[in-house]
Order: structure tokens, then C-alpha cells, then sequence
């Protein structure tokens, strides 16, 4: 009898325990914002490791956009992407390196914008690499980032740098 009257007020103490939360989280002043989801630089903190080399002989690079929201939008949204030149002095300057610029001739984008059609999160624009235009036994750098967006970009989260590592 003593079990069954534990086992009852157990019970009752775990439902008495679910009741619902009274407060309501209010995501109305939340704006969306375009971020560049694997973004790597500038790094986040003073302790972030080097972002990793792509090996050599990689033919596709993809920089990505995505909205940061909790919903999609219900209208396409146009990203402009622009070739960041002043990374490569930063990140070379940042991690003691000798990366070269990529020669122009080393790759290819058919357009650096890019729409996020309504409904989605998130898209992409190849970047085609040539592997046989540039020397194999160098370092080359490579980065992007958000010039334009039809809404705010997140300051930390709009360049991406690729690396190209030698063999």
C-alpha cells in the first residue's frame, strides 16, 4: 500500500511539473539578416585557428548566403558578393604566411550575385578553379564578402577566404 501511495505522489509531482510555461517569447523586434554561413574571416576571437587550406587540384569553390531568421522570406532576395583584395595582406600579416594573390586566369565566376528565392534559406555561386593556370607548389589566396544585400549583413559573417595549398 505504502508503494503505491510513493508511486501516486511521484506521479503527480512529474505532472504537476509539465504544466506549460506562462511566458511568451516575443520575436517581433528580430529583423532577418544575411550571413555568409561558413564564414572564416576576420576570425571570431583572438584564438580562432587558421582557417584550413582546400588541397590542390580542387576545381569548385561555392560562397554561400543564407538569412538568419527563423522563417524564410516571402520574397526572393538579391546578394552581392564582391572579391575582397585587402584579405590577403590581413591574412597574411595575421598568420605570418606567403599567400599569393590567384592569378585572374585561375578561375571563373559567371556572377557574383546571387538570389535567395522566396521560400529558401540559403544559396550559392560557383566559383570554377583551374588548377593547371597556377603554380601547384605556391600558396594562393582567394576571399569574398557581402557588398549588398536587400537586407542587413551581420558584420562578423560576410567574407570567406579559401586557400589553396600548394603541393
Amino acid at each position: 500500500m505504502m508503494k503505491r501511495l510513493i508511486y501516486i505522489l511521484l506521479l503527480a509531482s512529474i505532472i504537476a511539473g509539465c504544466k506549460k510555461s506562462e511566458y511568451i517569447l516575443d520575436y517581433s523586434g528580430i529583423e532577418p539578416i544575411v550571413i555568409v554561413p561558413n564564414s572564416n574571416w576576420p576570425g571570431k576571437s583572438m584564438y580562432d585557428p587558421q582557417p584550413a587550406d582546400t588541397t590542390y587540384g580542387v576545381t569548385q569553390l561555392k560562397l554561400y548566403a543564407r538569412i538568419s531568421y527563423a522563417t524564410p522570406l516571402d520574397k526572393d532576395l538579391k546578394v552581392t558578393f564582391v572579391e575582397d583584395k585587402e584579405a590577403l595582406t590581413l591574412y597574411n600579416s595575421k598568420w605570418g604566411t606567403n599567400y599569393q594573390e590567384l592569378p585572374e586566369d585561375a578561375f571563373t565566376v559567371s556572377s557574383l550575385e546571387l538570389t535567395i528565392p522566396a521560400g529558401q534559406k540559403q544559396g550559392f555561386i560557383p566559383v570554377t578553379i583551374f588548377p593547371d593556370k597556377f603554380n601547384g607548389l605556391d600558396d594562393y589566396l582567394i576571399a569574398y564578402k557581402i557588398s549588398e544585400a536587400g537586407i542587413p549583413v551581420a558584420s562578423n559573417a560576410r567574407t570567406i577566404v579559401f586557400t589553396l595549398k600548394g603541393q
